[in-house]
């Protein structure tokens, strides 16, 4: 699936992501766990070609992906929601769906029943949604167009907790189709609930990496690491 090799990656010339080698397979539901400022953000952008990849290297299903290429993911049916919520505020709803739609996929899931609000204001600008509603718009977006792989910034930011399981159940349910998925969290509520496998970050390094089930029985590991990172 996606492979990670050794990855540093930061700004100009400042690391931000230090020696990351990690493997994502397809059909499971990964979580990225770690305080604020760990380098969560920036393994994301370095996925995708948005920041600077100082050493290392990248394959989606054994075919590289270039520094510097962000069209070279999306191709490859990959994708990924930012932290600003990567919705488009002069279109639509509706328009901001039909934007992300990727021709012959249709994922397992109706994102506009799991979301009511895509149909109930489907005309109205994205710019004029409060910061939860355009998250909605935002993973929507992200089913729609992740075939391959679905990576996602901080997923429950703005949601309330109905919503954010509901989001985490339908991600499972594409997961089970056999496409990767990938979301970042700062604290252990979701990721024990819902992920196959946690991965946890320090100072840009990976320092934890073991199987959900493992870690709901026995979470000491990722409450650990929320408080000395």
């Amino acid at each position: 699936m996606l492979a990670i090799e050794k990855l540093t990656a930061g700004y100009g010339k400042t690391t931000v992501v230090d020696d990351v080698t990690l493997t994502l397979e397809a059909g499971t539901v990964t979580a990225l766990l770690g305080r604020n400022g760990v380098g969560k953000t920036t393994l994301l952008r370095a996925i995708f070609g948005l920041c600077h990849r100082h050493g290392g290297g990248l394959s989606m299903d054994g075919k590289p992906l270039p520094p510097g290429r962000a069209e070279v993911p999306a191709r490859r049916g990959m994708t990924l929601l930012p932290d600003d919520r990567g919705v488009f505020p002069t279109l639509t709803i509706e328009e901001n769906l039909r934007l992300a739609e990727r021709r012959g996929y249709r994922p397992p899931v109706d994102v506009k029943e799991l979301f009511p609000l895509l149909v109930e204001r489907a005309e109205q600008p994205a710019g004029q949604l409060s910061g939860g509603q355009k998250q909605q718009v935002g993973i929507a977006r992200a089913i729609l167009a992740g075939e391959r792989f679905i990576a996602i910034d901080e997923l429950s930011q703005g949601l309330q907790p109905s919503l954010a399981q509901a989001a985490l159940e339908a991600l499972r349910a594409v997961a089970a189709t056999g496409v990767g998925v990938l979301f970042v969290e700062q604290g252990p509520r979701y990721p024990l609930a819902y992920a196959d496998r946690i991965v946890g970050m320090v100072k840009g390094r990976i320092v934890l990496d073991r199987p959900g089930d493992e870690l709901r029985t026995d979470p000491t590991a990722v409450t650990d690491l929320l408080v000395v990172s």
